[in-house]
């Protein structure tokens, strides 16, 4: 229903004046005249809203033109004002063309932000980053049980672990039970380990470690170790990261190969340990 003082709305929309089928943006009538684009149509047959209808007449094998550019060829005559159906249309594109072209683009003033500052780290290699995290990631997912083993064991000596508050219960439990103190097992209440009872970091400019698991790396296509080293050469590249290692099986040896192509850093594998050369650590395998 139209509001007092609303203007007729629009009723059909043509996308680019190149084309010659017209949107139709309400339910249209077998006989219903719509202006469109600086024209009058009238209307072969019912038109619902969101489908098209012809603006000139058609002959079998004429272009269907819409946003500029060809989307079908008319399989059989239609008149002007006719709905385009599957049932008159058959599906045609034009070829693809490459163009190259350069974007205009002006670089903003920032003439106002030149004087500040902001707590982070400068790379040699000229990045910024904010945080200091070492990146530690397998090359096959078959290494993630032992980077299991060295997540443990580095975060929990370097000081990097989370507090046991729950292992540390059970300990306490366990130690009453061998005693003999049975008593003592149901009287013991749960104390949730402070933050601050965690052995104190040893390196305080690292932020912390990640290790990053993931299921790729064997098995696949070269597409996917394409993929892989692609995604992992991000993390690695990152100024974030600025000490990345890597733990690798003989099975990971030919995805250096991709990996060498993917990032900055040249990586030395051997039968059970590898590295990047940017780094100052190498970590065996703890098979």
């Amino acid at each position: 229903m139209k509001r007092p003082g609303q203007q007729n709305p629009r009723k059909a929309l043509k996308l680019d004046p190149r084309d010659n089928a017209i949107v139709a943006l309400f339910p249209l009538q077998a006989g219903e005249t719509v202006s469109c684009d600086g024209h009058d149509y009238t209307l072969a047959e019912n038109v619902p809203p969101k489908h098209k209808f012809a603006a000139i007449d058609f002959e079998p094998g004429s272009d269907i033109i819409m946003y500029g550019v060809l989307v079908g060829k008319a399989s059989q005559k239609i008149s002007r004002g006719q709905l385009l159906s599957t049932k008159n249309i058959r599906h045609e594109a034009s070829p693809y063309q490459r163009r190259d072209q350069s974007p205009d683009w002006i670089a903003p003033d920032v003439s106002r932000w030149k004087s500040q500052t902001f707590l982070g780290y400068r790379r040699p290699d000229g990045q910024i980053g904010t945080r200091n995290y070492w990146i530690v990631l397998p090359l096959v997912f078959c290494e993630n049980r032992n980077l299991a083993v060295l997540k443990r064991a580095l975060e929990e000596e370097l000081g990097f672990a989370r507090p046991q508050s729950y292992q540390q219960f059970v300990r306490d439990l366990a130690g009453l039970y061998r005693s003999g103190q049975l008593d003592g097992v149901a009287a013991t209440p749960f104390v949730e380990t402070a933050r601050g009872s965690q052995p104190s970091r040893l390196f305080p400019n690292v932020d912390g470690i990640k290790f990053l698991t993931h299921e790729g790396g064997c098995g696949g296509t070269r597409e996917d170790s394409n993929n892989l080293c692609g995604l992992l050469a991000g993390y690695i590249n990152h100024p974030t990261s600025p000490e990345p290692l890597s733990s690798a099986s003989a099975a990971s040896t030919r995805k250096s190969r991709f990996c060498r192509s993917s990032c900055d850093c040249e990586i030395r594998i051997c039968k059970s340990r590898c590295s990047f050369s940017n780094s100052r650590r190498v970590f065996p395998s703890p098979r």
